[in-house]
């Protein structure tokens, strides 16, 4: 909402302010703009919690409070369920990436997994507040739409070297994948662009239709599920330095980091050597993250924006 805000528990305080104010609590004080609160923001932990899920209006709703309450759930606390990923602190059935199953969530079980319902509360919650304080200059956020881009492979074919490409010509011809095999060769022979690069023409694009542009490069070492170009491959290298002087660069973390703190530190260490410049930016390769940890690991080597 882009509103300027500050907290009181001193009832005094509360009544003495002239401007909007909301009461978040078990009992408003009088007649002011309550919400009323439910248990959840003041517990400490982490339990399992029974949700039912109604309707407010068009959109789906939890913590629902009594009718004393303006907004008829408690908002607050919703949402933070939500933001925080609360369901994946508590045990639960992993799929074969060690990843929380979709199907398992709170929003995929009640029809709004595909609804982006906390900005719906926001705007409905904005509503409320206008109508109630009319005089009150609200900001308007505008929409922003951010491009980001996983390098998990740079190229297809070029700077993989002479045995991962001599494996792919001998598995192409054991496959009967002859028009693979022969692009192959051509890419190689340079008489073909390598189908993987595309990255000029994604830098034209992004200044064409002025996109904000994030490239997330894998920079570990080869493993069954991370198979980049070497890091040590100088053109890999250079065209790493070349993206970091148009666009932001971030670090996508291997699949092995998600709890290895140790190999996350190398890799960002590594990235940064190569551009020049601190990594703050990071999205995990399989989209793996195990709750707290991986993010705690993020925020002890100063990664400030993780996309996952």
């Amino acid at each position: 909402m882009l509103i300027d805000i500050q907290f009181t528990t001193k009832v005094n305080e509360f009544v003495a302010h002239n401007g909007p104010k909301i009461t978040y609590a078990k009992q408003p004080l009088g007649t002011e703009f309550f919400i009323q609160s439910s248990s959840l923001l003041f517990q400490q932990g982490v339990s399992d919690i029974e949700i039912k899920v109604s309707d407010w209006e068009d959109t789906k709703c939890f913590f629902k409070v009594n009718e004393k309450s303006i907004v008829p759930f408690d908002v607050f606390a919703a949402s933070f369920y939500l933001l925080s990923r609360y369901e994946e602190y508590l045990p639960h059935v992993k799929d074969k990436y060690e990843r929380f199953f979709a199907h398992e969530s709170l929003a995929f079980n009640n029809g709004f997994l595909d609804k982006p319902v906390i900005d719906i509360w926001a705007n409905k919650l904005l509503l409320l507040l206008k109508e109630r304080f009319p005089d009150f200059e609200f900001k308007s956020k505008k929409f922003q739409f951010i491009s980001t881009i996983d390098v998990d492979s740079a190229y297809s074919y070029k700077h993989k070297g002479v045995i991962r490409n001599s494996s792919g010509f001998i598995k192409d011809l054991f496959t009967f994948r002859f028009k693979s095999f022969w692009f192959r060769l051509l890419v190689l022979l340079k008489f073909r662009q390598d189908p993987f690069d595309t990255f000029s023409w994604l830098l034209k694009m992004k200044s064409r239709h002025q996109i904000e542009m994030i490239f997330f490069f894998l920079v570990s070492e080869y493993t069954t599920y991370d198979k980049n170009i070497s890091v040590n491959n100088r053109h890999f290298q250079s065209l790493i330095k070349g993206i970091a002087d148009y666009v932001p660069v971030g670090l996508h973390p291997s699949y092995f980091t998600m709890r290895n703190a140790q190999k996350l530190k190398k890799e960002k260490k590594r990235l940064e050597g190569i551009i020049n410049s601190p990594i703050i930016k990071s999205r995990q390769h399989y989209l793996r993250i195990d709750i707290p940890e991986t993010y705690q690991n993020l925020v002890d080597l100063e990664v400030a924006e993780d996309y996952s």
